[in-house]
């Protein structure tokens, strides 16, 4: 961005402030793929894990799972696949809905629903476009394996005792399909923690 240095630190500092490629695109009125150039530039892994960390330290000291947060500053705590986060992202941008509590995001990874089948369990997210079985897994991992605080974390057990004793997991629409129920190994023998700091980055593949 050496032709436009004010623009690439206004982007810069909106991606810091946890907004999205989408808006910040919309907002500053530029070509998407610029704003993926400047965010390619200095987003490293390294900073990505610092903002993370940053981020949901704050998240565990509210420790609130009903408290709104901005749909990006979430999913760049958290950190699922990519793909994930932008489905997560796009989601709520198609709702027009800017912010999210970690109670609405839970619910996108197990639906507090009971599905009219015995045995079945809602999981939304398997209806987001590209996201699979592979992107889900990778939300439940980060959710599970990220100190959320207290409240939070109990949130989320309850959840995953469900999620554990599925036969079979289905998305949220009325015509989803659903496949088996069948945990990662990490899964049967991991909790949400107690009192870990940080959360685990999750973009590779494992599932």
């Amino acid at each position: 961005m050496s032709g436009h240095p004010e623009l690439g630190n206004r982007i810069r500092q909106m991606r810091e402030g946890s907004d999205s490629v989408e808006v910040i695109v919309s907002t500053l009125d530029v070509p998407w793929e610029l704003v993926r150039r400047v965010v390619r530039e200095f987003e490293t892994e390294a900073v990505l894990s610092s903002r993370s960390s940053r981020f949901m330290e704050t998240i565990r000291r509210a420790d609130d799972p009903d408290k709104k947060w901005k749909v990006g500053y979430l999913v760049q705590a958290l950190r699922p696949k990519v793909i994930t986060q932008n489905a997560i992202t796009h989601h709520f941008e198609w709702a027009k809905q800017s912010e999210v509590s970690l109670r609405e995001l839970m619910d996108l990874a197990v639906s507090p629903k009971e599905h009219p089948k015995p045995g079945y369990l809602i999981t939304p997210l398997l209806d987001f476009r590209c996201v699979g079985l592979r992107g889900f897994w990778s939300a439940v991992r980060q959710l599970t394996e990220s100190d959320l605080g207290e409240r939070c974390n109990e949130e989320w057990r309850k959840r995953l005792i469900r999620l554990r004793h599925a036969l079979r997991i289905v998305g949220g629409g009325r015509c989803s399909w659903s496949t088996r129920c069948e945990p990662p190994p990490w899964l049967l023998n991991s909790s949400p923690p107690k009192a870990k700091v940080g959360s685990t980055s999750c973009n590779d593949d494992r599932q």
